[in-house]
């Protein structure tokens, strides 16, 4: 009989994939993969991801209905023609939020759903199907709130092991430090600094190390989740201005990877973020025909406006690329597994072509705000959202408890002097069920705000 102390050295170590699929074993190994303390441990031990290792990216789907915003998560491995050919994959998970509720960035094995009206902020694990919500954000001054959109983003520093969520706006950054189990937590923290940069609506962030990158309009803010410091830098020279250009960005092997659309093509750019050596050097890496088609009026080309995301498949090693509801890849090998600034970059006058072109699925006319977004940066976790939960509730309810902490109090100061004034023995059974009814009550209350 092998003990359950060696269970755990042994599934400890392996891939989340692996555990995961372990827990169909048997019995003993399902408990083990869902001890939360296992998780936990699970976690912290593949937080840092390997050298050369590449995440994963997720195809989400988001429709309204009934009043709820409902993302259906996929594996973005549908970009591979004979997995499309095959059908649609069946989905990871279904997460129902709020109306007008989206998601805002990926972290890990997390995914942060965020709302423009300002409500609370739900983090989900798409593995477990648990989500917590945080607490809300402080609000931001009147000015602020209708001349200026924000955005959130969701961090991980390797270093401090730490969660932290970010709201920016314009020349603001407010932060929340997640911590796990009986942690300590200050709540929502302005930084004292503010940043020069503005906040586009939906301007997109990526997840790098310890790193996140705002791909604000005009430059590109660095921060520190760690250390909350903030840096910024000039875009890399692409040919044209940023404003007449769409930019999406991704890890590209420790690296922050920028695919920009100009008007005839699609450069990606690299640039290492780990280093705080003043201003990092772009390299340009590849140019890639633009194969979509523009809107001819007359003698006026106007460009198609549509949503667009790139990312790296690590499976097939491909660039990917999507634009409305089209999925574009082109294989490069491994030769970006380089990160040193002094690599060979392409000439800047071969431009290459997509391998493929891949159709994603018609919306349905019953789903007519139906959408697909492709995020990056997911890397599978078995933690659970909840393990921050008690903090969330302290950060909550802290009123809510003094004030059930002080009825508790003058209930039983109220039994002591009746029993003295009397002079009978005290009801046990009455004071235990008011004891427990206030527990209930307690506890009921704070479950249901989870």
């Amino acid at each position: 009989m092998v003990p359950v102390e060696l269970w755990w050295e042994v599934l400890i170590r392996a891939p989340t994939k692996d555990v995961a699929r372990s827990s169909c074993v048997s019995k003993q190994w399902r408990d083990i993969v869902t001890n939360p303390s296992f998780r936990k441990l699970h976690h912290d031990r593949h937080a840092a991801p390997p050298k050369g290792d590449v995440p994963y990216a997720l195809l989400v789907s988001t429709d309204s209905v009934d009043g709820e915003s409902v993302s259906t998560v996929f594996p973005a491995a549908l970009v591979s023609p004979a997995v499309m050919t095959g059908g649609f994959h069946a989905p990871i998970c279904r997460v129902s939020n709020a109306y007008g509720y989206h998601l805002a960035n990926v972290c890990n094995g997390f995914l942060c759903f965020a709302s423009w009206s300002g409500g609370k902020v739900v983090v989900c694990n798409p593995v477990t199907g648990e989500k917590l919500a945080l607490p809300r954000t402080p609000p931001l001054e009147p000015d602020l709130v209708f001349a200026s959109p924000f955005t959130f983003a969701l961090g991980f520093s390797p270093t401090t092991g730490a969660y932290k969520l970010f709201r920016f706006a314009d020349h603001r950054i407010d932060s929340y430090a997640l911590a796990a189990g009986d942690g300590a937590c200050s709540g929502w923290r302005q930084h004292p600094l503010s940043h020069p940069c503005r906040v586009a609506e939906n301007t997109p962030t990526v997840v790098v190390g310890g790193k996140i990158c705002v791909l604000t309009p005009g430059s590109v803010m660095v921060v520190d989740v760690a250390s909350e410091e903030h840096r910024t830098y000039n875009p890399a020279d692409y040919g044209c201005p940023w404003a007449q250009v769409a930019v999406s960005g991704f890890e590209l092997h420790g690296r922050l990877c920028l695919a920009i659309r100009t008007h005839t093509d699609i450069q990606f750019w690299a640039m290492p973020v780990e280093e705080d050596n003043g201003d990092q050097p772009w390299q340009l890496l590849y140019k890639i025909k633009d194969d979509t088609s523009d809107v001819r009026i007359g003698n006026r080309v106007f460009r198609r406006q549509a949503s667009m995301s790139a990312w790296f498949d690590g499976e097939t090693h491909a660039l990917c690329y999507k634009e409305g509801y089209d999925l574009y890849s082109r294989f490069i090998g491994t030769t970006t597994t380089t990160t040193s600034p002094a690599a060979p970059s392409l000439s800047q006058t071969e431009v290459l072509s997509w391998d493929c072109k891949i159709p994603l699925p018609v919306t349905p006319q019953s789903l007519p705000s139906c959408k697909w977004d492709i995020y990056a940066g997911y890397r599978p976790s078995l933690l659970s959202p909840l393990t921050f939960a008690s903090q969330q509730i302290n950060d909550d309810d802290d009123d809510e408890d003094d004030e059930s902490t002080s009825f508790v109090h003058n209930l039983l100061c109220a039994l002591r002097h009746q029993k003295s004034l009397k002079r009978q023995p005290p009801m046990p059974t009455d004071h235990t069920n008011a004891k427990r009814r206030v527990c209930s009550c307690q506890t009921s209350c704070k479950f249901d705000q989870i």
